[in-house]
């Protein structure tokens, strides 16, 4: 989907250029209302993950308006040479100057969401003294009316944690910070990040939680990167952060606890506990929640008993919108599992006295429909009454561009109080499908269509197969291996591509051999033992042909490297194999196992008919080189039976095999030429052992590497569904 700046795209703002240094609008600081979704922005580029994924840098316009919490990372000491004080440097590499930096967390603050600056992290130096107090104070000071910056999260991390004097310094200068605003009549948030080990009564995090009593608005723990660590619960055991089968539990259990001060945990309000989690493998070492379902149903559960927690926090936008080893994209998985799940729940009532709003919500918007920013949106304030006329919308959406974009609704009573609230739009279409672009091997002289059985479809403007493209050429007269580019685009201007490789032989050899150290993907298609295999999962390693019916590996051509031979005039041949020429029926019935083999794709009709000519049971199969079926014939009496198994090919040419065979009534039955024993499980049969089946039949064990199931009761000849894996009927 083609990606547009969701913050161009919402509000314009002509914001004057500053000489030197920029300077915010800092007239107000945002504070999220309710329930808060914490993203660490990372003020670097390209991050390496603990799977080996990249975490890209991105603008603060980028990060996604679920976010209603932003943290940049991080405040810090750069160079101990400079001093102890900690600062922050914008990083060059991301491509923003500082003007455009500190608009972008002014458009953010438009939107009602908030921009802190992040003290320490993982590798900070921050080891403030005895008497820094009010310089630290100042240049958080600094930095907040030069960016913007609505608070400050105390991020501190290992060593850092009780480095010098930290412990005392840092709470005594946020005090500082807090009361400097708060005299402006603004509210300067504090929330912090602990590792929740250090959350114990006693731990190393509490002097900061203690000291700052009254002043931090939420904390929201790390609860990853901590291994085996964990809660112990009366009742229920050990439950450790990194045991997924427990998910839920930890997150329940950690929450109350903290919420309670129950234990060993120093006490929380749980409408100031945030919950932090990986956003992705990448991005912690463990901790990410494998299935968001655990953390819904441990939060509703909170819920009921009164203590629904203020939200999530995750580390990090940057690691949501990044990409594992492979190149694949994360897609924001983080922020589309917990952003509406959140913001859904039911908020705290609006503060006395402020207009409240109804109907401003995240929605998408189909392809080219219209769209009315105002439908269904309310304002209504306790004095004033219905405010839904003075509600001013800043921002457009463009119904013709696919992306998402943002509206910050606005709205003021008579006594000046304003509300202010975004809402994201997304402007979607769905992609269109290419159908039937797959690998294939064509034999020298053969006519070659590359849109044949190629389809292309879109859910929204139907069938596009006539407006398929195809780059590239074949030349079936010279052996190679040749690339067709394929592409197709809607009606939104989504375009979709596909490669397709097609192999031209003689038939003396392949350029897509299998290789057992070549990992497949469904779909893939292979040479060998002078046949075309298709896989139909992930595979790596299982030879084709040895992995049964069933199995990952589907024939799908028995000529060299799957090509279609060039002769027009070869027959179709259709054989039945497995068919014996007598059965005892028990209790009435009758089962046939048998192996239908053809020479090109059937629609096949099996049918077991009595000497009457009465259709006993019937089967219909599609056919592609062989597939082994069974046929069962209920209440059969004794007599002669005839089998018919007709073929018809796409182009309608029939091909019937016809056999007949007896069913006996039980003590009847003939014995089969030679002396072999019953069949018996767990007897150590070898390749090429002959046995007597349950039809009485005679039954050959397979060589390897199907031999070792020979002596498996789930593969008894004649007996289990899957005896043609182990055995061959002679």
């Amino acid at each position: 989907m083609l990606k547009r700046n969701a913050l161009q795209l919402a509000i314009s703002v002509s914001i004057a250029a500053f000489s030197g240094a920029a300077y915010a609008d800092s007239a107000k600081m945002v504070n999220p209302e309710a329930g808060v979704v914490v993203g660490y922005w990372h003020n670097w580029c390209d991050g390496a993950g603990y799977k080996g994924g990249n975490a890209p840098c991105v603008t603060l316009e980028a990060v996604n308006p679920m976010y209603n919490v932003v943290n940049v990372s991080f405040m810090k000491v750069f160079d101990v040479a400079e001093g102890r004080i900690p600062t922050f440097r914008l990083d060059p590499t991301i491509g923003l100057s500082e003007q455009e930096f500190t608009n972008q967390i002014g458009e953010l603050n438009k939107q009602g969401r908030s921009v802190l600056i992040a003290l320490g992290g993982a590798d900070a130096h921050v080891e403030l003294k005895k008497g820094d107090e009010q310089a630290f104070a100042e240049e958080i000071i600094r930095l907040t009316d030069v960016y913007g910056f609505d608070g400050l999260d105390i991020d501190l991390e290992q060593a850092a944690v009780t480095a010098a004097d930290n412990q005392t310094v840092i709470p005594a200068a946020l005090r500082i910070v807090k009361d400097h605003y708060k005299a402006q009549g603004k509210n300067f948030l504090i929330t912090m990040a602990p590792e929740f080990p250090y959350l114990t009564s006693g731990g190393k995090y509490v002097p900061y939680i203690e000291s700052l009593e009254g002043y931090y608005d939420w904390i929201n723990p790390q609860f990853y990167n901590q291994g085996g660590d964990g809660i112990w619960v009366e009742g229920v055991g050990w439950i450790a952060q990194n045991n997924d089968a427990l998910k839920e539990e930890f997150i329940y259990y950690i929450s109350d606890s903290l919420a309670n001060g129950t234990r060993g945990f120093h006490k929380i309000p749980s409408s100031k506990l945030v919950f932090g989690i990986p956003s992705s493998i990448d991005a912690a070492a463990t901790g990410y929640v494998q299935d968001p379902q655990d953390l819904y149903d441990a939060f509703e559960r909170l819920n009921k008993q009164g203590q629904p927690l203020r939200g999530v926090m995750t580390w990090s936008v940057n690691w949501d919108m990044g990409t594992n080893a492979s190149g694949q994209a994360y897609s924001e998985t983080f922020i589309n599992n917990y952003g509406p799940f959140v913001h859904g729940q039911t908020p705290p009532p609006p503060a006395e006295g402020e207009p409240v709003f109804k109907g401003v919500e995240n929605t998408r918007v189909l392809y080219g429909e219209m769209f009315n920013e105002l439908a269904n949106v309310t304002a209504f304030d306790k004095e004033d009454g219905d405010l839904t006329g003075s509600i001013v919308v800043e921002g457009s959406v463009d119904v013709r561009q696919l992306g998402t974009y943002v509206l910050t609704y606005r709205v003021q009573d008579s006594d000046d109080n304003e509300t202010v609230k975004a809402r994201s739009i997304e402007v979607y279409s769905q992609k269109p499908v290419l159908n039937g672009v797959k690998d294939t091997n064509v034999m020298i002289g053969a006519t070659f269509d590359p849109l044949a059985n190629v389809t292309a479809t879109d859910a929204e403007d139907g069938e596009l197969t006539n407006q398929i493209r195809v780059t590239g050429a074949v030349d079936t007269n010279r052996a190679g291996s040749y690339t067709l580019q394929y592409s197709v685009t809607d009606s939104a201007n989504q375009t979709v591509r596909a490669e397709r490789k097609v192999v031209v032989s003689d038939g003396s050899s392949c350029a897509n051999e299998w290789n057992a150290a070549t990992t497949y993907v469904e779909g893939d298609q292979v040479s060998h033992n002078g046949a075309t295999w298709e896989a139909g999962w992930w595979t790596r390693g299982d030879e084709p042909g040895t992995t049964g019916e069933w199995g990952v590996w589907k024939k799908v051509s028995d000529t060299t490297c799957g090509g279609e031979t060039p002769d027009p005039d070869v027959d179709t041949e259709l054989n039945v194999s497995g068919l014996a020429p007598e059965y005892l029926a028990a209790n009435g019935e009758v089962r046939l196992s048998l192996t239908l083999t053809a020479n090109e794709a059937l629609d096949v009709t099996v049918m077991a008919a009595n000497s009457a000519g009465v259709v006993m049971n019937q089967a219909k199969v599609n056919l592609v080189d062989s597939k082994a079926i069974t046929l069962d014939i209920f209440n059969a009496d004794a007599g002669r039976y005839t089998l018919d198994v007709a073929g018809t090919t796409a182009d309608g040419e029939m091909v019937v095999f016809t056999a007949p065979f007896t069913i006996k009534e039980e003590g009847t039955v003939t014995p089969p030429s030679g002396d072999y024993p019953p069949y018996q499980a767990g007897v150590s049969y070898q390749a090429g052992d002959k046995v007597l089946g349950a039809d009485n039949g005679v039954y050959e064990c397979k060589p390897w590497p199907f031999t070792a199931w020979c002596a498996s009761a789930s593969y008894a000849p004649a007996d289990s569904l899957y005896w043609q894996d182990a055995w061959t009927k002679l």
